[in-house]
């Protein structure tokens, strides 16, 4: 069952303009950004493929996989990471990298200090799956585990002196992942809707500012999970405003009820009102199949919040979103948990 909040302030036509600094949240990435972040990108994140999605009960479902979990570190964070960290002074390298993140940020910055040869240090969620923290490890970054509640709205106090990437309100990151959304359109220019996981919305608003500068009347399709519907609730009720949170093992997209109440979430609700259509709801036995027939069926290891898109595009008639493509954004799933899904209990 899928549940829709429309999103009425959108009108297909959005120019993104020049600003200073990726802090300012007015800040709104042009065609001209993404195709500088592409090709500073370019040797460093893989243009991932379209792939249709296999299925044996039907022979075309309208439906295109984007795996951004084929990217070296397993997730799309690679190409907002490393855009971002590309563009710092090397005065500003020279003091690392660090971010706060539920796992695939930090294994982003992990990856790229290690391309700069600078250090990293990372704060994760004590929430994370251990495979995001073993990773994170294996980079050879700092890692300090915190409490993802307590820490999201004071995240700047966690810099220490380090190039520091907040997650919700570096802006800039948008360059790097609205790449996304150029290749989307280039490779497949009569795709209709294209459905992206929402965690702080960076991913969605970036892929819509890019796909919707190329073409203007593609429907973008943010995707939360029900035991945690930020965005759906904040559309709902015209503004941010707490929400209704259980846990869910789309993780990587999760944050505490607390989100409403800061800064950032008024900010960023401003961003994805004007670049995002309409945000959809997925209940956790769906994201939980979604999952099954990634592995399965199309051979690709997905995350809970990975596969999200795909139980929403699922979810919805085909002659509601036309042709379609689903952006499997990361890979990182604990092997008890995917052994679980994919060999569930008779």
């Amino acid at each position: 069952m899928l549940s829709i909040i429309q999103n009425s302030n959108t009108d297909g036509d959005i120019v993104g303009k020049w600003m200073s600094s990726s802090r300012d949240p007015s800040y709104r990435p042009s065609l001209s950004d993404f195709y500088e972040a592409s090709k500073r990108l370019k040797g460093i994140a893989l243009r991932t493929p379209l792939i249709p999605l296999r299925r044996y009960k039907e022979e075309d479902s309208g439906i295109l996989l984007k795996p951004e979990v084929l990217q070296p570190i397993g997730s799309y964070k690679i190409r907002g990471v490393y855009n971002w960290v590309a563009q710092l002074s090397q005065e500003e390298r020279r003091r690392g990298i660090s971010t706060l993140s539920a796992g695939n940020m930090a294994q982003a910055v992990g990856y790229v200090a290690n391309l700069f040869k600078v250090p990293a240090r990372v704060v994760i969620s004590d929430t994370a799956p251990a495979s995001k923290v073993n990773a994170c490890k294996r980079y050879g970054a700092e890692i300090e585990l915190v409490s993802w509640d307590k820490s999201l709205a004071n995240a700047d106090e966690l810099s220490h002196g380090y190039c520091f990437i907040n997650p919700v309100e570096e802006y800039g990151l948008m360059d790097g992942y609205g790449t996304i959304g150029l290749e989307i359109v280039e490779d497949a220019p009569d795709i209709d809707t294209i459905f992206v996981p929402m965690g702080a919305g960076f991913l969605a608003c970036g892929i819509s500012l890019a796909a919707k500068a190329l073409k203007p009347v593609i429907k973008i399709v943010g995707v939360n999970p029900e035991n945690c519907p930020h965005y759906y609730t904040f559309l709902e009720k015209g503004e941010p405003t707490v929400f209704d949170y259980r846990p869910t093992m789309a993780d990587g997209i999760a944050g505490p009820p607390s989100f409403a109440s800061t800064r950032a979430a008024h900010s960023l609700f401003e961003l994805v009102k004007e670049t995002i259509d309409e945000v959809v709801l997925v209940p956790e036995v769906e994201i939980a199949e979604s999952v099954r027939l990634l592995a399965l069926e199309n051979k690709l290891v997905s995350e809970g919040a990975g596969a999200i898109s795909l139980a929403a595009a699922l979810a919805m008639p085909r002659e509601e979103r036309g042709k379609s493509v689903c952006v499997i954004s990361g890979g990182s799933i604990d092997a008890e948990r995917l052994s679980h899904i994919l060999l569930p209990n008779p």
